[in-house]
Parts: C-alpha cells; sequence; structure tokens
C-alpha cells in the first residue's frame, strides 16, 4: 500500500497570543537539548491532543525546567493496530490467525513513514555533527542520554520502531555492534500499557501495564500465557469457592498477583498488576477501556483505583522523574544513569513489588490438583 503518513514535533510552551495552546511546532528538537518527548497513542492526530499528552507528563514533574516535545501522527488511513499486530508476529509474539492483519498488505517487518519522521526529528541529529558526520562515541552517549521518550500504547510501539531505524543508522555510520549496543542502552523508554514485543529492546526500557488490560496482554510471551492462563484457573475455582463457607474458613484462596515486577531482560523492567481498577468499575459501560487509559497511570489521586493500582502509578511518577533529572545531568558532561533496582530511591517501590510478586496458594493448588485427578479417574 502507499504510505503517505507523516508526524510532526512541538514544543509545550508558555501560552501566548502566538501559542494560545502552549505549543508550537518545531523542526526537529535541538540535539543538545536536554528533554522528554512524549509519544502517545494513535488517536493523537492534531496539536491539542498531542499538548494534552505532554502536559498529563508535565503535571507528574517535580522539575519544571525540562524542555517537554510531544508528537501528532498523521496516519493518512493507516491501520495502527495492524501495524502493531504485524510486529509482534515479526517477533512471534502475536497472533498470526488474527483477523485485523486483512488490513495489512507490507510485510510484517516494515517501518511507518510516520515513525521515520520522528526518527529524524529526534534521535537522528543526536548521532551526528553539524556537517553530518559521525561522531565521538561519548558525544553521542551524552545526547542520548539527554533525550527520554515517555510512551503510552502505540507510542510504545513508535518507539521499539525507532530503534531499529537507530540500529540501521549506526551501521551506516559505522559503529561497531558492540558500540552500537553501547549507545542504544543509553536511551530511556517508559512505556505504559505497551503493546511492543517484550524481551527484545537493548534500550533502557522501564515498563508499566495491567494484566486486565487485553491491548498489553495482546503481547504473548510463554510468562505472559502462562499468568493468563493461572488467571483463568483461579477464576474457575471461584466460583466453587465462593459461597462455600467451609472453603473460605479454610484460607483456600485464589491465585494472587499484586504489584509485581518482571524483568525479561537486564535492560527491561516490567513493573504490572493484576489490576489497575476493580472489576466491578472495569464493567460499567462508561469505564470501558479504564484499564489501559492513561490518566490511570498519571493521575495522582484516584479513590476508584486499586492498592495495587496506586502503587504502580507511584512506581510511575517515581521513575518518570528519575529520567527526567538525569537527562539534565547530561547537559554538562556524560552521566549513565544507573540500574534502577540499585537506586535508593527506589529499593522500597523495589521491594514491595518482589514482595508481591504472584503466588500460588498451596492449599487452592492441592484443591485443584486433587479435583484434576479425581476427574480423571
Amino acid at each position: 500500500m502507499t504510505d503517505n503518513s507523516h508526524s510532526k514535533i512541538g514544543q509545550r510552551v508558555k501560552k501566548s497570543k502566538e501559542y494560545p495552546l502552549g505549543w508550537k511546532y518545531v523542526e526537529q528538537i535541538p540535539p543538545d537539548m536536554p528533554c522528554i518527548v512524549t509519544l502517545s497513542g494513535s488517536s493523537t492526530d492534531n496539536s491539542k491532543k498531542a499538548n494534552g499528552f505532554a502536559k498529563m507528563v508535565q503535571e507528574i514533574l517535580k522539575n519544571k525546567k525540562i524542555a517537554l516535545f510531544s508528537a501528532e501522527y498523521d496516519s493518512a488511513g493507516r491501520k495502527s493496530f495492524s501495524d502493531r499486530l504485524a510486529l509482534l508476529n515479526h517477533y512471534e509474539q502475536g497472533d498470526p490467525n488474527s483477523p485485523l492483519l486483512k488490513y495489512r498488505e507490507e510485510e510484517f517487518s516494515y517501518i511507518p513513514q510516520y515513525i521515520k519522521d520522528i526518527y529524524e526529528k529526534t534521535i537522528a541529529p543526536r548521532l551526528r555533527d553539524e556537517n553530518g558526520n559521525k561522531l565521538a562515541i561519548a558525544k553521542v552517549a551524552q545526547r542520548l542520554n539527554m533525550i527520554s521518550f515517555v510512551n503510552h500504547c502505540q507510542g510504545s510501539t513508535v518507539a521499539f520502531q525507532m530503534e531499529r531505524l537507530m540500529v540501521e543508522d549506526m551501521k551506516q555510520l559505522g559503529y561497531s555492534n558492540k558500540v552500537q549496543d553501547y549507545l542504544l542502552k543509553q536511551i530511556h523508554n517508559i512505556d505504559v500499557a505497551p503493546v511492543v514485543p517484550i524481551g527484545i529492546t537493548k534500550t533502557t526500557t522501564i515498563k508499566f501495564g495491567s494484566l486486565s488490560d487485553e491491548k498489553v496482554t495482546s503481547v504473548r510471551t510463554p510468562k505472559i500465557n502462562y499468568i493468563l492462563r493461572r488467571k483463568r484457573e483461579h477464576e474457575r475455582f471461584m466460583e466453587g469457592v465462593n459461597g462455600n463457607e467451609t472453603e473460605r474458613k479454610a484460607g483456600n484462596r485464589p491465585f494472587i498477583m499484586n504489584f509485581s515486577v518482571f524483568r525479561p531482560t537486564a535492560n527491561e523492567t516490567f513493573f504490572a498488576v493484576n489490576n489497575m481498577y476493580p472489576v466491578e468499575i472495569q464493567k460499567d459501560e462508561d469505564m470501558d477501556g479504564i484499564e489501559h487509559v492513561f490518566a490511570s497511570y498519571s493521575d495522582k489521586d484516584d479513590d476508584d483505583r486499586t492498592k495495587q493500582g496506586d502503587q504502580l502509578s507511584q512506581a510511575f511518577h517515581e521513575v518518570v522523574n528519575i529520567v527526567a533529572e538525569h537527562s539534565l545531568k547530561n547537559e554538562k558532561e556524560l552521566t549513565e544513569m544507573p540500574d534502577i533496582f540499585k537506586m535508593p530511591r527506589m529499593s522500597r517501590i523495589i521491594a514491595r513489588a518482589q514482595n508481591n510478586r504472584y503466588e500460588f496458594m498451596n492449599k487452592e493448588t492441592k484443591i485443584l490438583r486433587n479435583r484434576r485427578n479425581k476427574n480423571s479417574r
């Protein structure tokens, strides 16, 4: 199919007669500017929406000095959901039989033009001097540490695809594979409700997601499939336990997955919860898709969220501020960000997530096993 998609980049600025929204278009982001680039969902097709998303991220920041940019997408009729599914299938983490793929005509590895536009305005200039020549490794690393990305849904796919573009770019510039891996690690992505392959990225990526979000769980890995299967088992188990006072008194409870942390690779961290909101809220027609909404994570206070939802939101806020502070530190000299697992300010959050990892209750497991054995006789 003809790809006429494209994108524009804008910056949050003070409101004025010239910029009534407090947002202005820019040709590209200055390569030596510390900044956060916000990449939101596929419906961000105008400046008002792009600015609104950047504003939501800005409200999280304790230090408002860092420059904030956001992107608007013109898909030109492209189906972002089929692009995402194609990418997942390219890495064998999707559903190859999905009817959504009928909208797809290119190879599964294809990168749309609007993503290439964003790459050329954000990352590409940081790899080159003013004449377009290859820069010293340390200088590129410093510049890459100055730019961080906060992404939601389709934005996580955009960021992942830009990584692939950067790899090809670095090859053309003549960087070795070892240097490529080093430079990729200097880019920091924060993905909220991501729909992107797991365990593949070489950028430093911190993900936040709900396993009750159908879009997040459309990314199929052995671990996600395992957790989803266990959840289904426990739903069936609860059907037999609810209303059974003897079972309740015996302490037989279902599978528990509260605020948890997974680490697919050394540079990829995934904070997850079973659900951001109680089931009855999720089923409310007015709250359709609430588990996937960015505000479910970004809002500081939300009386409807579950306890683990609050914990996930707090972790997200902390990480956004960490990467913002880190970007500013690199303005004068290269400062590599330490592993978040080794940061004192994250230690309590990490410990809480590790202590609440999904559990398999012994009594419950025994009951299920006995039921299976009994049925198989």
